[in-house]
């Protein structure tokens, strides 16, 4: 049986993290959600291909941030005028527009309040998610 057809909760748990997909599953700008440990995850592969997770739900109005949208953040040089920041990469909540960096957790506008990371990792071909970051 190939490993994409294992059910989430029967892939061993390795290590301080759960398998939560193949590594081949998660591409470059896709987000997924995922049960780990009882919290609701969102698993981010930026476009550049870093690998980030951060609790699954908005600070402000509670929806799943992984329905949100992934996208570069901007600056803002002049009115009308912006900027990419190239390597920083934000999610803007479905909901409210609450934007955050997907690195660190927090918000765009209030560097205090952040969303938690969580700790995931690739490894012999799967993603898993671990422990909170620090």
């Amino acid at each position: 049986m190939h490993a994409d057809s294992v059910p989430l909760d029967a892939r061993p748990a390795v290590g301080a993290g759960q398998a939560v997909c193949s590594a081949g599953e998660l591409r470059p700008g896709q987000m997924l959600p995922v049960l780990a440990d009882g919290r609701d995850v969102v698993v981010i592969r930026t476009p550049d291909g870093g690998l980030h997770g951060l609790e699954d739900r908005c600070l402000h109005c509670g929806r799943r941030l992984s329905h949100g949208r992934l996208h570069v953040a901007v600056t803002a040089t002049d009115v009308g005028r912006y900027e990419e920041e190239q390597g920083r990469f934000v999610i803007k909540c479905s909901g409210d527009g609450y934007e955050y960096d997907v690195a660190t957790g927090t918000t765009l506008f209030d560097s205090a309040r952040s969303v938690t990371r969580v700790a995931v990792r690739e490894a012999d071909g799967a993603i898993f998610v671990g422990a909170p970051a620090a």
